[in-house]
């Protein structure tokens, strides 16, 4: 299945193998996902197929082809259905074992090879292999090479973008239920269809335009649909409730101004009747008043005799309760003697009587009853003998023998003891074995009998004192019944007087209350008017206001389909589009809305902003440090509303600060892919809902957060979810945030990237970085001045988002009210104190804007030099487009900013803010020409001059964008048809096709008429060396200004305009501009640090190893050096951990040579921190260019190209910076002097000679310094050595040796040898020798090397062909094609086209197209000499000119008209500038012949 990610390939594989009934099979990729895990995977394949006869379908991307062996063994797969090697033998065993029934079935059983076999046939019967494929790239085509059964043993489908039919039926489906009129959900749909197949065509635009990538998708489609099904309803919610909500406060502010005046008529109707209401109370108080006299008189007596009767009650309860509590004393003992009774059973009573001699505590119980039963003992003789004593133990037998001896007990006169009955018996009680614990040892039956023994006695003592008591109470008790009879008596004459009394007060009450409820009415009335009038003063201010904004609400209402439709458009589709893209794209789909009759804002009026944005959180966003310009607000509401994460593309990094800031009070997590537990650690967060910054990913993501990314949770809880991450299960929560972030300033992401997240362009506009510049200048500036601002824009921020909220909660309090609001006197307060507070704030508020915007004017006095470092940046970073190696980071950019304010501030500060201004743009141009030029190779330093010189004449006016691509391209549009040929021979084609297409421009218009009436003063011009230094004619000078005279000039001679273009940039900026700075190593050291690497870009023949370690030894530092290739990275690895500790340098040669250990570099360096690095520690790396080098280190490293600077004098000075005259020291010093000027006019001339390509030499050569330090080296010593000098041991060492040994070829030997005698000769010893004829260049007179420097100096900028020794006309080519290459190079950082912004400048591709219409349309329909692709009248050609040995060209013209016609394609193959002038002169050849 062949198409690109998001086309529904998988999906519909699911569907159709779950229709067809077939297990669907596909591998997890994981970090470590190697071939054993492929294998492993292919035999759970193969199991499940031929083992378990499962039809089943292997699912498999190309996103998940890890390892190219992979494809390997699909290729088997499908060629053969078998993998070589995949099971080993004992698995082999076990599924012949287990397949060996069915195969026996099929007859296939004969031994181990065929039962596998008919496994194998099996798998291949019940398998499908699947491969989803992207075409995009190179991938598809390379695999398919390889692989041929991709092709062989597959059927392709291809999957282009779904028809207009589709889409509608996709989305007709979706919005279904979406709660829309039919009519109006019809058009939405239609809408929608276009809005994709608008995006489709705006990515084609934007990548043959500006050459970024972006896919649209039917996963975009679907994002559409949902996203605008998800905000709709929202939306519609949110403006309906905010409508409602000011309603309903309009309302009760307008009902509160009716009530008002009802209100008063009440207040002036209910007054008399509380007058009449107030005398009738007054009255009945006077009667009233005297009766509760009397009564109080006999209700006083009453009360006297009740607290005497009460007294008297009171005392005799206290006697009862004395009573009742001295008997409860007790009743316990006596309760528990009872129950001892009853528990005696008659067995135990039959026990006792029977005993003969029964122990002595028995017969003591028994002595007791039978005193308290008044018993008679009988007298029996004393133990020892001395006369008798009472025995109790016979009369107790007959009692426990008595039946009723048990009744007599519980029915024993316990209040009528006799006296001596109690006397008898308290001794025997006394006696110690008279205890209930010894009773119960010998006898339970007795131990009941104790216990009433000792009640018995207990009871009497307590009754005898209580008797008395009782008698008195008695007593109390009857004179308390007399007493209360009395009173009752007096209480029923009081109750007849109350009962008077309290109707009285009845009737008083009654006649109260209908007095207060009236002057309620009347207070209540009075409050509600002084409520209202609260309400109407507080909130009648903002009645116009709510009544516009129920106007502007309702709009938005009626627009909120419309709105929400190109919102939800906007964020599908237009995150990766920059901002003029993004305008042109809305105002499209705003327009196409409305023609379908959908609803929706003007675009005028139309903002993401005003859509889907919230005020308060932007603000938040602002201070978290979002640019507060459109692009970046409409980038961060892009990444709230949509359901995808966000991959932000950010260059500048201002993306990733603002995450940083916005989730830091979240724990927000920081991790790169480069790091060996970034799965681990966003497992971690995942479970606990922290946020991640994925950041500087490249353009590819790891295959183990795709479910991550597609968010493909399950809900394993009522409120708990989980996410598979490669090979388990992981903890989802709901608050968990994934950011990603690209320092890849023009990503290539494919769709399967893309349509899983939401790609943003984050990349720094002008006006975000013209407003941080400001902020930056003025911190440093004016310290106090933007921190007071700051201040105030937090204030200012939180004003507005308390007066928002305070606001909101009156409009929620009104909504709420009942009916009558001006009973809710506490809801009144309430509004009125947060009208009060509302109205302080906005007084604040006022106040702070009123100072903020004083300081804003006093800020805007550096605006010039924030406008000019925001120019300046994009200029620097547009350069990345010619080199991938010119990579330039914000931060380091800022850096140089301040820089200048800091290095220009000694007394600079106290200056006029304007004079200020332009000391610091001054500064700080040249601060950073000269910090960039020192990374620039020699070719690219005019053309960064130029670039900032063009585009501050564009920022001036001064230029159009049309003329400036104009003098890059040669190209406007399609020459106008009334052109005409060239006006004369001597005049090119390609000058006058560029002419007439410069005539397509306002400001040349009249440039053809004006050549023509003056030919042969512009041929003057035209053939004049020096074209540029002559008067245009007809006094044209005055009529154009000098960059169109440049323009002028290109279309003339293009050999002169390289020096025309450096005069243009003296000219506007100064020729400082044009001299860059010579490499000085010691600086770029100083301007280094141990965290930024330091990085020569390296071109053929350069080599800073010499240069490094003589200034590594001038230093005093270790150095390590190491050149990369395969298996060198790990021991580079070690060597920048050892020199990190110890302070020492490293040196890593040819890093391009290792392009896969790159991302382990980065991941090295981002690692290197201040704190851990050695103060002395560098990290120097060498790399020819490549797009493979780490962007981020070539953004905050030290970049630097080591290339001999372009020109003979800048050559010569170069030579000369590093001398000093310690050098020349010795007894022929004057001699080395002069020979040295001698050789460095040799080697500079060697150097610039090979521009002139085989002009120069035959076979370009790398001459490097390293020949020319050699030479000066052995000048120096044959002078010291040898009285005479030995020219022709100079002219040997130096042209044969060292520059002679890299020349090959026996001419350019020659050659170089030539020039060496002209400077090594005896007459370069005398002050003024020519080296040329011009005598230009010429040995100065003797002097130090400050002499020399100047006399360097004064040579021309630019050296004539003369001083090579060559005609002046050897430099035409090469200064045409520097022309061309420098244009080509500046074109290259222009837009193709207008960028989508509408603006004058047109697409290159409808140039073209223009242009080929005009070409077809001047061309004859039908030419004389063709037909069917052969010529006739061959005859009559023959006829005038026959065929003869004495005129070959008859011959040849013959042979020519009979030929097929080919393409006659160079002139126009070379650049499109030719195509008009061919076009013409074969339409015109055609005609003639």
């Amino acid at each position: 299945l062949v198409g690109v990610g998001g086309s529904g390939r998988q999906s519909l594989t699911r569907l159709a193998a779950a229709m067809g009934e077939f297990a669907l099979v596909q591998i997890a990729i994981t970090r470590n996902y190697n071939r054993e895990a492929w294998f492993e995977d292919l035999r759970v394949l193969f199991r499940k197929a031929g083992k378990d006869n499962q039809r089943a379908v292997f699912l498999l991307s190309d996103n998940q082809l890890v390892m190219e062996a992979m494809l390997e063994d699909v290729n088997n797969m499908l060629n053969t259905g078998v993998v070589p090697n995949l099971f080993p033998p004992d698995e082999v065993i076990a599924l012949v074992d287990a397949v060996g029934p069915r195969a026996r079935e099929a007859g296939r059983a004969g031994n181990t090879q065929e039962t596998f076999e008919f496994f194998m046939d099996t798998c291949r019967a019940n398998l499908h292999v699947v491969l989803c494929m992207s075409p995009i790239g190179d991938g598809l085509r390379n695999r398919l090479r390889m692989f041929p059964s991709l092709v062989n043993c597959t059927t392709i489908d291809w999957f282009p973008p779904w028809p207009s039919e589709g889409l509608v039926a996709v989305a007709g489906q979706f919005l279904a239920d979406v709660g829309l009129e039919p009519d109006q959900r019809d058009k939405v749909v239609g809408q929608c269809m276009n809005f994709q197949q608008s995006a489709r065509l705006l990515s084609e635009r934007f990548v043959t335009e500006m050459t970024r990538h972006n896919y649209v998708t039917p996963t975009s489609y679907l994002n559409l649909i949902s996203t605008f099904k998800a905000l709709l309803n929202v939306k519609k919610a949110e403006v309906g409730t905010q409508k409602s909500r000011f309603e309903v406060g309009l309302g009760k502010l307008l009902q509160c101004a009716e009530n008002v005046k009802i209100m008063e008529v009440e207040l002036t109707e209910k007054q008399p009747l509380l007058a009449d209401k107030t005398k009738k109370v007054e009255e009945l108080i006077v009667v009233l008043s005297s009766r509760q006299a009397a009564a109080a008189v006999e209700k006083q007596k009453t009360e006297a005799e009740e607290a005497v009767a009460k007294e008297k009650a009171d005392e005799t309860n206290a006697m009862k309760a004395s009573c009742e509590a001295e008997l409860a004393q007790a009743m316990p003992a006596l309760e528990s003697a009872i129950a001892a009774l009853n528990s005696i059973k008659k067995e135990q009573i039959q026990e006792m009587k029977v005993l003969k001699t029964p122990p002595k505590g028995v017969r003591l119980v028994m002595e007791g009853v039978c005193i308290m039963l008044q018993e008679a003992p009988i007298k029996v003789a004393a133990e020892d003998g001395r006369g008798k004593v009472d025995d109790y133990w016979k009369p107790s037998q007959g009692l426990l023998a008595d039946p009723k001896f048990m009744d007599r007990l519980l029915n024993y006169e316990k209040d009528t003891i006799p006296s001596q009955v109690i006397a008898k018996v308290r001794p025997v009680i006394a006696q110690p074995e008279f205890k209930p614990e010894a009773i119960a040892k010998v006898s339970a039956a007795a131990l009941g009998l104790c216990k009433w023994v000792i009640a018995m006695e207990v009871y009497d003592k307590v009754a005898k004192v209580v008797e008395p008591k009782k008698i008195a109470l008695r007593e109390a008790e009857d004179a308390l019944k007399v007493m209360m009879s009395d009173l009752a008596a007096k209480q029923r004459a009081l109750k007849v007087i109350t009962d008077e009394l309290e109707d009285l007060e009845l009737q008083y009450k009654t006649a109260q209350d209908d007095k207060i409820f009236a002057a309620n009415e009347v207070e209540q009335c009075e409050k509600k008017l002084e409520r209202a009038g609260k309400l109407i003063s507080g909130l009648g201010g903002e009645r116009s206001r709510w009544t516009q904004m129920v106007a502007t609400l309702g709009e938005q209402y009626t627009s909120v389909v419309g709105d929400v439709l190109v919102s939800s458009a906007i964020v599908a589709y237009l995150g990766v589009f920059t901002a003029d893209y993004r305008e042109q794209a809305i105002a499209e789909w705003i327009d196409s809305s409305k023609q379908r009759g959908i609803p929706g804002s003007p675009a005028a009026a139309f903002s993401l902003e005003k859509v889907l944005g919230n005020p308060v959180q932007i603000r938040d966003w602002n201070l978290a440090g979002l640019p507060r310009d459109a692009l970046s607000t409409d980038n961060a509401i892009i990444m709230s509303r949509s359901s995808r994460w966000p991959l932000m593309i950010d260059p500048q990094g201002q993306a990733n600060k603002w995450v940083r800031n916005m989730e830091a009070k979240r724990q927000l997590d920081i991790i790169k892919l480069s790091q060996s537990d970034f799965a681990r650690r966003i497992e971690s967060c995942l479970g606990l809902g922290r946020p991640v910054l994925l950041e500087n990913v490249g353009e590819t993501l790891d295959s183990i957060l795709e479910p991550v990314l597609l968010k493909q949770t399950v809900k394993t809880g009522a409120n708990s979810f989980s996410i598979r991450m490669g090979d388990k299960n992981v903890d989802y929560h709901p608050d968990f945030r994934l950011y990603i972030t690209t320092k890849l300033p023009n990503p290539h992401y494919t769709p399967e990237i893309s349509t899983k997240v939401v790609l943003i362009n984050f990349t720094i506009t002008p006006v975000g970085l013209e407003d941080q510049l400001l902020g930056i200048a003025v911190e440093t500036e004016k310290a106090e001045l933007e921190e007071r601002r700051q201040r105030l824009v937090v204030e200012n921020a939180g004003y507005k988002k308390e007066i928002s909220e305070i606001e909101d909660r009156i409009l929620k309090m009104l909504s709420e009210a009942g009916d009558d609001i001006l009973e809710d006197e506490e809801l009144i307060n309430t509004l009125s104190a947060s009208k009060i507070k509302s109205s302080e704030i906005a007084m604040a508020l006022e106040v702070a804007e009123k100072t903020e915007g004083v300081i804003n004017e006093a800020r805007m006095g550096y605006k010039p030099y924030a406008a000019r470092g925001s120019l300046l940046f994009f200029c620097v970073a547009d350069l990345r487009n010619i080199e991938p190696m010119y990579q330039y980071s914000l931060e380091w950019f800022n850096l140089l900013f301040r820089g200048s304010m800091t290095d220009t501030s000694e007394g600079g500060k106290e200056e006029p803010v304007d004079r200020r201004v332009a000391t610091l743009i001054d500064h700080f141009t040249h601060s950073l020409y000269r910090n960039v030029c020192r990374s620039l190779f020699e070719k690219d330093k005019l053309l960064y001059s130029f670039l900032v010189c063009s585009r501050l004449m564009m920022s001036k006016n001064q230029v159009s964008a049309a003329d400036l691509r104009f003098l890059l391209s040669g190209v406007v549009g399609a020459a106008p048809a009334d052109a005409g040929a060239k006006p004369a021979e001597w005049f090119p084609d390609r000058a006058w096709t560029e002419v007439v297409q410069a005539s397509l421009l306002p400001a040349f218009a009249k440039l053809p008429a004006q050549i023509k009436e003056r030919l042969e003063e512009w041929r003057g011009v035209y053939e004049h060396g020096d074209p540029a230094s002559q008067p245009l004619p007809g006094g044209l000078d005055a009529q154009y200004k000098r960059f169109h005279k440049l323009t002028i000039l290109r279309c003339l001679r293009p050999d002169k305009v390289v020096d025309q273009v450096r005069a243009l940039v003296v000219a506007e900026m100064g020729e400082r501009y044009v001299r860059p700075p010579n490499f000085d190593l010691g600086a770029c050291y100083a301007d280094s640090s141990p965290t930024a690497p330091l990085i020569f870009v390296l071109s053929p023949g350069a080599d800073p190893t010499s240069a490094l370690i003589a200034f590594g030894d001038a230093s005093g530092v270790k150095m390590d050096m190491l050149s990369l290739g395969q298996g060198q990275g790990p021991i580079a690895e070690r060597m920048i951990n050892d020199a990190v500790d110890r302070g020492t340098w490293v040196v890593l040669q040819n890093c391009h040579l290792s392009p896969s250990w790159m991302p382990s570099l980065e991941a090295i360096v981002e690692h290197l921190s201040p704190d851990r690095c050695h103060v002395q520690f560098r990290l120097w790396l060498t790399s020819y260019p490549s797009d493979k080098f780490p962007v981020s280190i070539l953004q905050n490293g030290v970049k630097m190209t080591l290339q001999p600077p372009k020109g003979l004098k800048a050559n010569m000075q170069n030579t000369y910076f590093t001398l000093d005259d310690k050098f020349f020291e010795g007894p022929r010093s004057a001699q080395l002097r002069t020979l040295h000027y001698s050789l460095a006019f040799f080697h500079a001339s060697l150097q610039e000679r090979r521009k002139f390509g085989s002009l120069g030499f035959n076979i370009p050569y790398e001459f490097t310094d390293s020949d020319l330090r050699i030479c000066q080296t052995q000048l120096k010593m044959f002078l010291e050595e040898f009285e005479e000098v030995p020219w022709d041991a100079l002219r040997y060492t130096c042209g044969e040796t060292n520059y002679g040994g890299r020349v090959t070829d026996a001419h350019d030997r020659i050659t170089v040898n030539t020039m060496l005698r002209l400077v090594y000769t005896q007459e370069a010893l005398t002050p003024g020798y020519a080296f040329s004829e011009s005598g230009t260049y010429k040995s100065p007179a003797d002097g130090d090397v400050d002499f020399h420097r100047r006399c360097i100096a004064d040579l021309p900028d630019s050296e004539a062909p003369e001083c090579f020794g060559l005609d002046a006309n050897a430099n035409i080519t090469f200064a045409t094609a520097e022309t061309y290459g420098l244009f080509a190079s500046l074109l290259s950082l222009m837009p193709r086209g207008g960028g989508g912004g509408g603006g004058e400048v047109v697409s290159t591709d409808r140039v073209l197209e223009a242009m080929a219409t005009d070409m077809l349309e001047r061309m004859p329909t039908q030419s004389d000499f063709y037909t069917h692709g052969l010529p006739f009248r061959v005859d009559d050609v023959r006829e005038l000119y026959p065929t003869m040995y004495t005129e070959s060209m008859n011959t040849v013209l013959t042979q020519a008209r009979t030929a097929p016609p080919r393409p006659v394609s160079p002139p126009a193959a070379r650049h499109p500038r030719c195509s008009g002038g061919w076009v013409s002169g074969s339409a015109c050849m055609c005609v003639e012949r």
